[in-house]
């Protein structure tokens, strides 16, 4: 991909849900969530929380769960989807992601409907990021090309 006349570096593409996840699995983030591939209808339909950049997809999901609405999974690719550097996620650092789960992890009680224990996965994950952003890795990294 190229953006203003240099190569950006892309993800390693990836399908996600896979045609075998569960909504437990999105919920446990075993399987990501992505709002490019997630449609619905808009009567009802929650909003992204403004307080979120990197979970910003991942809270949006547990709102969507937590109001007790109907999800459904489709086995089939819908969207050919290619994270870059330059997004959100690829400007982001693990300081970011600790501190946006943390939040998360604070407000969990906040999601009416979700069952018990569905963000026990959360403070594991804050202290890994945690520990590295001690070293300062980026949250996405650039090849040497972009």
């Amino acid at each position: 991909m190229i953006s203003e006349g240099q190569v950006v570096k892309t993800g390693k593409p990836f399908i996600s849900p896979q045609a075998d996840d569960t909504i437990a699995d999105l919920i446990a983030q075993r399987s990501l969530f992505d709002s490019n591939g997630f449609t619905h209808r808009r009567q009802g339909a929650p909003h992204w929380n403004p307080d979120y950049r990197v979970f910003c997809d991942y809270e949006y999901f547990v709102q969507c769960v937590a109001g007790g609405r109907e999800i459904g999974l489709n086995a089939q690719v819908l969207v050919d989807y290619v994270q870059t550097s330059e997004g959100e996620i690829g400007r982001s650092n693990y300081g970011q992601w600790a501190q946006e789960l943390q939040q998360l992890y604070k407000g969990r009680h906040g999601y009416d409907g979700m069952a018990q224990g569905w963000a026990d996965w959360m403070p594991e994950a804050i202290c890994k990021y945690q520990d590295k952003a001690q070293v300062s890795i980026p949250g996405f990294r650039r090849s040497a090309n972009g």
